[in-house]
């Protein structure tokens, strides 16, 4: 008996309408493009002749309250409204600092075109903001008598929120596993007093706020490592202003060619290894 070869499977043919499917799709998507409204906030700004920036009121050494050293991110700013023929206007914040959640602080399109200041970009953030590239790295930091470190310091530790975008939460559960408990005060005065009086053994705040408050002390400032996050600095957007932000982003492109982010960083004692010019790693 012969055996009977299966019968291949035939070809299916395409109607021609599938295969022009991604084809019309394509065109459908660009038709729809069409009809977004264009970004002109480059153009807004131009046409004002003024960017506002929404800012903290206070967070050195970002942002002092000091006319004649306004902080680290204010000259910053400045020398980018300046090089792009702006004004610069700060709106100030008190929300900023306060909460890691920037949707909590109230701020819209009316009020300001960018957000700095100590702007962390993390996921939280980048769901709200476009953002710049990062030009500095923070974190959580121990400030102690020398020697001691985060496991053998005795509670209380005194701990003030500080910089915006900073992770209170995994910060906490930390704390908890180092058996360590944390009295929260509002401003770095009562940090700073608490920690010399012997009313906390040690403190924890954001590491640029602590170097700001503590260094001139003999305090040793430590910026905490794993598992607690690190976050890179920079510049916020409004979603879709892009015209805005190669705007910005190309000046500051230029301060770091020309040395002067490195000057400005210098004048507030901010150290190099903490900047992120475009060619480090471990930043973005």
């Amino acid at each position: 008996m012969a055996a009977t070869t299966p019968p291949r499977d035939r070809p299916q043919r395409r109607s021609g309408f599938y295969d022009l499917l991604p084809l019309v799709a394509v065109f459908a998507l660009l038709f729809a493009v069409s009809f977004l409204p264009p970004d002109t906030s480059r153009a807004e700004v131009d046409r004002l002749g003024r960017l506002s920036v929404c800012m903290p009121t206070l967070y050195p050494p970002l942002v002092t309250g000091n006319a004649d050293a306004p902080g680290f991110e204010v000259e910053l700013m400045q020398e980018v409204a300046d090089r792009l023929g702006w004004r610069l206007n700060i709106v100030s914040n008190a929300a900023m600092g306060r909460d890691f959640n920037p949707r909590n602080w109230r701020i819209n399109r009316a009020q300001c075109q960018v957000l700095a200041g100590g702007i962390a970009l993390n996921t939280t953030t980048q769901s709200f903001l476009d953002t710049s590239a990062p030009h500095m790295v923070t974190g959580w930091a121990l400030v102690a008598p020398p020697g001691e470190t985060i496991e053998t310091v005795e509670s209380p530790v005194g701990f003030l929120a500080g910089l915006t975008g900073l992770n209170r939460i995994e910060l906490g559960q930390y704390l908890r596993h180092q058996e360590i408990s944390a009295s929260i005060v509002n401003d770095a005065r009562a940090l700073r007093s608490g920690l010399e009086t012997g009313e906390f053994s040690a403190a924890i705040t954001e590491a640029l706020l602590a170097q700001q408050t503590f260094g001139d002390t003999d305090y040793e400032i430590t910026v905490l490592g794993e598992p607690l996050e690190r976050f890179s600095l920079g510049i916020g957007f409004w979603k879709g202003d892009m015209t805005l932000k190669r705007a910005v982003e190309g000046v500051l492109a230029d301060l770091w060619d020309d040395g002067t982010m490195a000057e400005i960083a210098g004048t507030y004692g901010l150290d190099a290894d903490i900047l992120c010019p475009p060619s480090a790693t471990g930043c973005a």
